[in-house]
């Protein structure tokens, strides 16, 4: 860390310091969207480590839980920034349209050991099992909550929860019954509008929605423009229903974007999915889930691909409790992928059109071995899939409940990253009529295993704390293999390995109702090895580029008159190959609510430099991302 931005971030505490101890005389009366109490986070219901609602403070996993509040006041205005708040989530802007985002590792454009849902419907692509973040937008004050684990989820989720897993959790509707009208302006971000309107009654209720956002081009490292201005709508709906024992929900999302290139025509990006969800409680603790979902994209990127893609999944959950002690998870899952995907010289698939299905089943049982106190949770999952055959997901974790406010847990687990598209049928560049980089069909899944150890407190009232430790090691990464004769095609194998460990560390304090600083840092230590058989050429420099550490802290303070101040400092250090330098930024947001009704706020973004960059090559000229400040008002008319 530079010493600037250690300079800083004294400042920072000592302002927040003086801040805490104004607020301690004046003690004034809580605003109406106060923060939660950590009591309260520490009870805040997450589904991620086990399929069933239990409180955070006792999950057994290294999980963090991104808030409605915290995404407000971080003044973020997309889905992925947001997860920069989670501890150790490397979130890296490629461009205004790309971003490489990971947990623990493995980070590139396109990353592929962190599986992403929304509301339990998964989000990553089957084309390269990772996430296309230009389509994956949402009115932000609609989501509920983010919930982040790190560290293996494949048991319960599927292969690709390597490395983690996400699930952005939206509001039921008849929370989100009323108007509301959102809109913002600045330098970078001309316009960003959302509307939302809901109704209904407890019973059955609706929203509907409707998403305009308009980005400017951000500078080259060059000083020239970077050309990657985008413009993004969408629109949907979701309806809620309960009637006695049986619930049931629908919801639908339209979304199309507009990206500028500086060397091709605009691409433009489409979405449209379908999902539905029916819950029945059989008995008091037992409980059947069924759901589906359609979702189909298109992406045309004019001198690289023109995409499409239709999956169709089907998923049914049933959980009951056996003998007292035990509580059962099992679950089946069906899914079918067909895409047609139009190629150019730069790179393309062959065959152009393939079907691929996915089927799944899984079991977990959480045993109280010692009531209140000691829980022993066991579990697996087989995944066969098109490309490679079936997939064993085995874990195991143990938690022991200290005292009511502290949980040690430890957790051993095997998770596998499946093969696509990009492994077996890819072919990129050309010479001659030969590729440069071709697929394979011997390419099979990649294996982690993985042990980690977690600790979970709240010490006071005023504090929490959180510290976990990992060791993970990687067999059959994807290799780029010279050819035993001459120098290319060069063919993707399975013969790199890797190790990594790290430590991550969060801490919430909170002195006073109106004053609470949040710090996380997390240590990350990568290594790839070749096998004694490998032809390897990348030395596996494309398959992660990580810094080893991330460090972040948030001071969010309600001041009288309905006054907010927030300020949040991350660093990121540098990363290796390619080298992009270390650098520290900080957003800051002031806002005010003159009327239960009515927000204003003034937020600015990595306001400490003109301009940095976050990921990719130095060449060609790379985007590096300027300060930036908006204005924003909203309105919430509620019923």
């Amino acid at each position: 860390m530079t010493r600037s931005a250690a300079v800083l971030i004294a400042v920072l505490l000592a302002a927040q310091g003086a801040i805490v101890a104004a607020e301690a005389r004046k003690q004034p009366k809580a605003q109406d969207l106060k923060r939660l109490t950590l009591e309260e986070l520490m009870t805040l219901e997450v589904t991620l480590a086990t399929r069933q609602p239990e409180p955070l403070s006792s999950a057994a996993a290294a999980i963090s839980v991104i808030t409605r509040d915290d995404i407000r006041r971080a003044g973020v205005t997309t889905i992925a920034d947001a997860l920069s708040l989670a501890t150790g989530v490397h979130v890296a802007r490629f461009n205004n349209g790309t971003w490489a985002i990971s947990a623990r590792g493995f980070n590139a454009n396109t990353a592929d050991k962190l599986l992403v849902m929304v509301d339990g419907r998964d989000e990553v692509t089957p084309l390269f099992t990772g996430v296309f973040w230009n389509i994956l937008d949402y009115v932000l004050d609609d989501i509920d909550r983010i919930e982040v684990i790190r560290g293996a989820g494949a048991t319960l989720w599927g292969a690709n929860a390597v490395n983690g897993v996400v699930n952005v959790v939206t509001r039921h509707s008849r929370d989100t019954r009323g108007t509301l009208i959102s809109a913002a302006t600045g330098n970078e971000d001309p316009g960003i509008v959302e509307a939302r309107y809901g109704g209904g009654s407890d019973g059955r209720s609706y929203r509907v929605y409707g998403k305009f956002a308009d980005r400017d081009a951000q500078l080259l490292s060059t000083g020239s423009s970077g050309n990657d201005r985008r413009r993004r709508g969408q629109a949907g709906l979701r309806v809620d229903a309960t009637q006695g024992r049986n619930g049931w929900m629908f919801k639908s999302d339209v979304f199309q974007s507009r990206d500028d290139f500086s060397d091709r025509r605009d691409g433009e990006f489409g979405l449209a999915t379908a999902s539905g969800l029916f819950t029945r409680q059989l008995t008091p603790g037992s409980r059947l889930q069924v759901s589906s979902h359609y979702r189909r994209e298109y992406r045309n990127v004019e001198r690289q691909l023109t995409h499409y893609l239709d999956t169709f999944d089907v998923d049914l959950q049933h959980s009951t409790p056996v003998a007292g002690s035990h509580a059962i998870v099992w679950g089946a899952a069906y899914r079918f992928n067909r895409d047609k995907t139009y190629g150019s010289d730069a790179v393309r698939f062959d065959p152009v059109s393939r079907s691929y299905p996915l089927y799944s089943a899984f079991a977990q049982d959480e045993w109280s071995v010692l009531p209140r106190s000691l829980f022993l949770t066991a579990g697996v999952k087989i995944e066969h899939n098109a490309f490679s055959g079936a997939d064993l997901q085995p874990h195991l974790r143990v938690r022991w409940v200290m005292t009511p406010r502290q949980t040690l847990w430890g957790a051993l687990a095997r998770a596998a990253r499946r093969p696509t598209r990009f492994d077996d049928d890819i072919a990129v560049g050309r010479i001659g009529g030969v590729p440069i980089v071709q697929g394979s069909d011997d390419f099979t899944s990649e294996i982690m295993r993985g042990v980690e150890v977690g600790y979970r407190a709240q010490v006071a009232h005023s504090l929490s704390l959180e510290a976990t430790t990992f060791l993970q090691r990687y067999d059959r990464l994807r290799s780029q293999e010279a050819p035993s004769v001459g120098s290319i095609p060069l063919t993707i194998g399975n013969t790199l390995d890797a190790r990594s460990s790290g430590l991550e560390l969060s801490a919430v304090v909170q002195p006073f109702t109106r004053v609470r600083l949040t710090s996380n840092y997390s240590y990350l230590s990568v290594r790839i090895t070749k096998t004694d058989s490998s032809r390897d050429v990348s030395n596996g420099i494309s398959e992660g580029n990580d810094p080893h550490h991330l460090f972040s802290t948030r001071v969010a303070v309600d001041l009288p008159h309905a006054l907010e101040v927030d300020a949040w400092i991350r660093h990121v250090s540098a990363l290796p190959n390619p080298v992009v330098p270390a650098y520290t930024e900080l957003n800051a947001r002031f806002g005010w609510r003159p009327s239960r009704r009515v927000e204003v706020a003034l937020v600015g973004q990595d306001l400490l430099n003109s301009s940095h960059p976050e990921f990719g090559p130095i060449l060609p000229p790379r985007v590096e991302f300027q300060r930036s400040v908006r204005a924003v008002l909203t309105f919430r008319g509620g019923q």
